[in-house]
């Protein structure tokens, strides 16, 4: 391999490795971003696609705008961020989804700048095996919060390490201003979970002094991560008195502070399936990194140890998702690396092979199930060929980076070319001519999904227990769209509330519940699946969505 640079401190690729893997990064994510049936979720399509729409139509844009009221739960550089690519591209899913494209791709850079900075030599592989989890393959999909999140915070960590070698002062600040971002995407959780790793590397790296005899870089970029961070929340308090309450009310909903039973280990469970299919070789290079903790040349296994469990603490505390640890994977792909260049022999030959053939398993039963259901055949088939070829390179004993970029790849098949052919979120093609440009609304759901980035505009969620939604109603002079399931009960509402409606259509689509995976309609019975398999047919499964022209009488 040095006679491609990769090995060799002096080749091309070895200089320019980071580069290199961003842009493999982007070309792996971007594609099929534009499609309404890639994967999604629904704190993309009614929070990241509504609040820069609605944005755009306040004069004020340093507020973020949706659901007719600010948007002061979150900070706003994802939306803006998103804001400004809806002007230049107009409102469309590629320009809200390529800042996760360009934050995942920036993530694996991260990854490879990291283990660089720490083993002095190639990261590639850590930045592969980054593009290669699951986590990354979904949410560098999406327009989300975790990924520039963990973008940010990986940056500050690498600018971090460069200071604690070199104690120049322009690499703290460049820390410090990254550390800034993180809060403005996510609030706190960036600076909390860096703060982890910082006190970690000092721990196991006996710093201290180092940072007694620095102590005036601490403070000046400590005062620039007030400086970036701070502004925007303070003005938001100035402009909107209910502020703090509302960010009050968001700490309670996450239950901070109350362990919940059994939160431990489905937290931790988590935390290593952020990184599948590399989550066995992540627990023996833990193990290894625990086992070898005594001796010098392991102090960076044990600091890269340290900040994963550390980083896992926060979230037994919190209410969350597994991707809300995303913050993790840069530790865990960067242990798995140096683990599976480090170790020889039949533990890491057998690791990897049960690793990949469990990550085939589960491709190869993914792509039978489409094409079974003549969906995305060709695909389909494409990916199994791809399966085949992971498992070869992989018992052939090929080099782990090879394995590494041929799963990455499999991912992009799977997730950025057969998912989308299930027709999760699908709408007829004709729904916008038929809508015009009356007003739209989605009754006691925020379904369907891709409404309001079809239309441009953002639809209204109307619930039948609030009373300012029922107001809504009653004046609503447009269109609004049910599930059948809410049927009777939007006709009774509508007769006791006085208004005019007619239905205008209906059309059957999949739409993701809670997960992207459970896509069939919620009655759906064992029975129902097992005729569909008899009939390699889904349609029955396929919820229905009613859509009404609805007027105030008179």
């Amino acid at each position: 391999m040095q006679g491609m640079g990769i090995s060799s401190k002096t080749g091309f690729l070895y200089r320019h490795e980071a580069i290199f893997v961003f842009v493999i990064g982007v070309l792996l994510l971007f594609p099929c971003i534009w499609c309404e049936t890639s994967i999604t979720g629904q704190d993309e399509y009614w929070l990241s696609f509504r609040t820069p729409m609605e944005t755009l139509g306040h004069d004020s844009w340093f507020t973020p705008w949706v659901n007719g009221e600010p948007r002061l739960k979150k900070p706003p550089l994802l939306y803006w961020a998103i804001l400004w690519s809806y002007k230049l591209l107009g409102i469309n899913l590629f320009a809200a989804r390529i800042w996760g494209v360009l934050a995942g791709a920036g993530l694996a850079a991260c990854s490879t700048l990291l283990f660089r900075e720490l083993f002095k030599k190639s990261g590639i592989l850590a930045g592969l095996i980054t593009l290669a989890t699951l986590t990354v393959a979904i949410e560098g999909r999406r327009a989300m919060l975790d990924l520039p999140l963990t973008f940010f915070t990986a940056m500050a960590l690498f600018f971090a390490i460069k200071w604690g070698k070199s104690g120049r002062q322009g690499w703290i600040l460049l820390s410090g201003f990254s550390i800034g971002l993180s809060f403005l995407v996510k609030g706190p959780v960036g600076m909390i979970l860096f703060g982890v790793a910082c006190f970690s590397a000092l721990f196991v790296f006996r710093k201290w002094d180092f940072l007694a005899s620095n102590w005036a870089q601490v403070f000046w970029a400590s005062v620039l991560v007030l400086a970036v961070s701070l502004p925007w929340p303070i003005i938001m308090a100035y402009t909107w008195p209910n502020f703090l309450k509302i960010i009050d009310s968001e700490v309670a909903a996450r239950g901070i502070g109350t362990i919940h039973i059994g939160s431990p280990f489905s937290t931790i469970g988590g935390a290593f399936g952020l990184v599948f299919p590399w989550s066995l070789i992540l627990f023996a290079a833990l193990m290894r990194s625990i086992w070898h903790f005594r001796e010098d040349k392991g102090k960076k296994d044990l600091w890269l140890t340290t900040w994963f469990f550390g980083c896992i603490i926060p979230f037994i505390f919190i209410r969350s998702f597994a991707r809300y640890m995303t913050p993790l994977i840069p530790a865990a792909a960067i242990l798995c690396a140096h683990w599976l260049e480090q170790v020889t022999g039949r533990w890491k030959t057998g690791l990897l092979r049960v690793s990949i053939s469990l990550l085939a398993l589960a491709s190869a039963s993914f792509c039978l199930f489409f094409i079974w259901f003549g969906r995305g055949v060709p695909m389909a088939v494409l990916s199994l060929m791809v399966v085949g070829l992971m498992l070869w390179i992989t018992f052939s004993r090929k080099d782990v980076r090879v394995v590494a970029g041929t799963v990455a790849v499999l991912l992009t098949f799977m997730m950025g070319g057969l998912y989308p052919s299930l027709g999760v979120n699908a709408m007829p093609s004709d729904l916008d001519e038929i809508v015009g440009q009356k007003p739209v609304a989605a009754y006691n759901s925020s379904q369907p999904s891709m409404l309001s980035i079809r239309l441009k505009r953002s639809a209204i969620r109307i619930r039948s227990f609030n009373k300012d939604d029922l107001r809504t109603l009653k004046n609503l002079d447009g269109f609004i769209f049910v599930r059948e399931s809410d049927v009777k009960g939007f006709e009774a509402l509508a007769d006791k509330l006085g208004i005019f409606y007619k239905r205008a259509g209906q059309f059957k689509t999949f739409y993701s519940r809670q997960a992207w995976i459970r896509f069939a309609r919620e009655d759906a019975t064992a029975h129902d699946w097992k005729k569909a398999v008899e009939k390699r047919s889904l349609a029955n499964l396929r919820p229905t969505i009613l859509y009404y022209r609805v007027k105030p009488h008179g």
